[in-house]
């Protein structure tokens, strides 16, 4: 392997590390506001009819995380509805107005930063699709 490989594959780790730091940080967030974990990277919310749920998707390289939402209804046929998932709320059009910045590197600033802009992005578009779960397909 050549040193600029190693190098690499070194930097990769360093920023999957910090990727899984950023992630305990929100995790706990979200424990906080009556979501629990139920598995790697999902947390869930039960109500009276429906069940919250948020998704991380982490990628390979450890560069970047998409958050996830959908609503499972408790009815006969569990019907889902998907909500807003980060990608688009990175962008200077952003469906909100507000542009999240969720890149990270390996430093403890940039990670608290980082797990403080998911947080915010949970709180302010999510909880409020959670309010009023219309699917995405239906708010055009």
């Amino acid at each position: 392997m050549t040193d600029r490989i190693a190098k690499l594959k070194a930097r990769d780790k360093a920023m999957r590390q910090a990727r899984d730091k950023m992630l305990r940080h929100v995790a706990q967030h979200l424990t906080t506001i009556g979501f629990a974990k139920a598995g790697a990277g999902h947390f869930v919310r039960p109500s009276q009819d429906r069940t919250d749920h948020i998704g991380f998707q982490k990628h390979s390289s450890g560069r970047n995380v998409r958050v996830m939402a959908h609503v499972t209804l408790n009815d006969s046929t569990e019907t889902t509805l998907t909500g807003p998932w980060s990608d688009a709320y990175t962008r200077a059009n952003s469906p909100d107005g507000v542009r999240y910045n969720f890149g990270w590197s390996t430093n403890d600033e940039d990670v608290s930063r980082c797990a403080e802009e998911f947080c915010r992005f949970i709180d302010d578009v999510l909880i409020k699709w959670f309010a009023d779960p219309i699917p995405l397909s239906e708010k055009a």
